[in-house]
């Protein structure tokens, strides 16, 4: 298929932008946000075979950098990892329309998949659901965003 940078980019930005915006719909402490970060880590790796791994696997490498020390995250400022997380998504849009549908889909899942296991990570402070109402209603509004 031969993936450029932009749409390498653009996929991996979409991978922080889920991050940030299941995060800013997290009331997690400290130690959650943490273990919601690392679980983006986890997620990223979890690179499917089939039509969308070359473009997945650019993005994975983009991510790590050659370091085990991730992508980092300003999560101090909830409305701006809001605004930021949905740009991102937003911006990958257009890189999905350049895809094959049958790797179009298979991106969307895996970004939708980081999306899940970051919600799953952690409990909100006083919650007991493994994902909370705020976060479950953050992964169906990125995977309508990526619908375009």
């Amino acid at each position: 298929m031969g993936v450029t940078e932009d749409q390498t980019d653009k996929v991996a930005s979409a991978a922080m932008g889920c991050t940030e915006y299941v995060m800013a719909h997290s009331r997690a402490g400290k130690f959650g946000m943490v273990k919601e970060a690392f679980a983006m880590r986890s997620a990223v790796g979890d690179v499917p075979k089939g039509p969308g791994g070359e473009i997945i696997s650019a993005a994975h490498e983009r991510l790590s950098g050659g370091s085990d020390s991730g992508p980092n995250i300003d999560a101090t400022d909830k409305d701006r990892m809001l605004a930021d997380g949905r740009r991102r998504v937003e911006e990958v849009v257009p890189v999905l329309a350049e895809l094959t549908p049958e790797a179009a889909d298979q991106v969307r899942e895996w970004l939708l998949g980081i999306a899940r296991k970051v919600a799953e990570a952690s409990k909100d402070k006083g919650g007991s659901d493994k994902v909370s109402e705020a976060e479950a209603g953050a992964i169906e509004e990125i995977r309508g965003l990526l619908h375009g």
